[in-house]
């Protein structure tokens, strides 16, 4: 297989940035990828996540695979490819992994969970299509992992959010169909902060929903709208090393960051100035152990890096 160095490309520099980008308090200082089916070229980049060595790994949705990189940005390896089998996926999505280094991939359209090893050796599956404990619609995608490594799976057309254990065994799920406290409407995306709580993207809620180990509500907040605080669409949901929670709103193009109980924190990191509005559909965010944020743009299918600047 040929390898390809996968250069980061320098967009902006800390000493070049404009009096808009200071303001913003963000700075956009690389992007990855470009459209195809090559080695560090994506077709929809959806989800990605890093491991403790800070290799990184990102679900390839329309190429059928997962490619890793290195910390620096070097194509290390990919596997997949369309189909049902072992290793094949339908469209994988979210992503993540846990603290032995194994690697849990959602494969969306065959409705099922697979897990490999950092190498991208086949090691399990669980999940097929339906409404019962373990079973998945055509659209469950969000994976993540807490510190005991048990996986959360968010299904945006069963409304739920299941917990597995780290071998696929079935522990609990809540969610139905709704707008109550603990209701869905097409969940999008979920991560568990250091206590254990789950935040979840209630995306056609507009909303994020908090909810304990177990899945006992705690709190919400979020309405339909482009103020400050409030969401059209809300997708990809991370924390940073201090606890706070960061959204990718995609009605308005943009990042909002909360504290862990809902305050809205700002400013807020709008990518239209950056790529041209409603020229971007971002999906997901990552944030790396230094709290550098990473973007997935499906409409650019690169991945973009910012840096926070006080």
């Amino acid at each position: 297989m040929k390898v390809i160095c996968f250069c980061f490309v320098l967009i902006f520099s800390l000493l070049s940035q404009s009096s808009a980008d200071s303001e913003n308090g963000y700075t956009l200082i690389e992007t990855m990828g470009s459209q195809g089916d090559g080695d560090g070229q994506f077709n929809i980049p959806h989800s990605l996540v890093f491991d403790d060595e800070g290799n990184m790994y990102v679900t390839d949705t329309h190429n059928n695979r997962v490619q890793k990189f290195s910390a620096d940005g070097k194509f290390i390896a990919k596997w997949g490819s369309k189909g049902t089998g072992e290793g094949q996926f339908l469209g994988p999505e979210g992503i993540d992994v846990n603290s032995h280094g194994v690697i849990y991939v959602a494969d969306t359209g065959n409705s099922r969970i697979q897990k490999f090893s950092a190498e991208g050796k086949f090691i399990a599956k669980w999940g097929t299509k339906g409404t019962l404990d373990g079973q998945f619609s055509k659209h469950a995608h969000g994976v993540t992992i807490d510190s005991l490594d048990n996986v959360y799976i968010t299904d945006r057309f069963n409304h739920n959010i299941q917990k597995f254990a780290f071998d696929g065994k079935f522990i609990t799920k809540w969610g139905s169909m709704g707008s109550g406290d603990g209701q869905f409407n097409e969940p999008h995306s979920s991560v568990v902060d250091s206590s254990g709580n789950v935040y979840v993207s209630d995306m056609n809620n507009h909303r994020i929903q908090k909810f304990s180990p177990d899945g006992k509500f705690i709190t919400k907040w979020g309405s339909k709208g482009s103020s400050d605080g409030q969401f059209i669409l809300p997708l990809g949901i991370d924390t940073d090393s201090h606890g706070n929670v960061y959204v990718v709103d995609r009605g308005t193009i943009s990042i909002q960051q909360f504290s862990n109980n809902g305050t809205y924190l700002p400013p807020r990191l709008q990518i239209g100035k950056y790529v041209g509005q409603n020229s971007s559909i971002l999906e997901d965010i990552e944030i790396d152990p230094y709290d550098r944020v990473y973007l997935t743009d499906r409409e650019n299918h690169n991945i973009m890096k910012f840096i926070f600047t006080d």
